[in-house]
């Protein structure tokens, strides 16, 4: 695994995640608070992008069928989805997000 430079600190907002491919991932970048999070961009339960989806209440929900996901963990929160998120680990240098893939 090696840490990846996937963003900038400014370019992760709350409301808008930085979608981010690497290889044959499609990866997410998330912003809570002053916290970093990188989940898989794909919904688990049919090909739909996350993160162009809605968030609200620290979670994610897919714009096709509204399954959610907690950002900070990747877990389903909601069907139709069944499968949890593989989550990332994420770390910030100087204004650098980086993640380990």
């Amino acid at each position: 695994m090696a840490w990846q430079r996937v963003a900038s600190v400014a370019d992760v907002k709350p409301d808008a995640p930085v979608a981010v491919t690497i290889g044959d991932k499609q990866l997410a970048v998330y912003k809570l608070g002053d916290e970093f999070y990188c989940l898989d961009d794909v919904c688990p339960h049919a090909y739909a992008l996350l993160s162009s989806g809605f968030i609200e209440n620290e979670r994610v929900e897919c714009p096709l069928h509204q399954a959610a996901f907690e950002i900070r963990t990747g877990k389903c929160v909601a069907p139709p989805a069944e499968e949890d998120l593989k989550k990332y680990p994420v770390k910030v240098e100087g204004n650098d997000v980086l993640i380990d893939v």
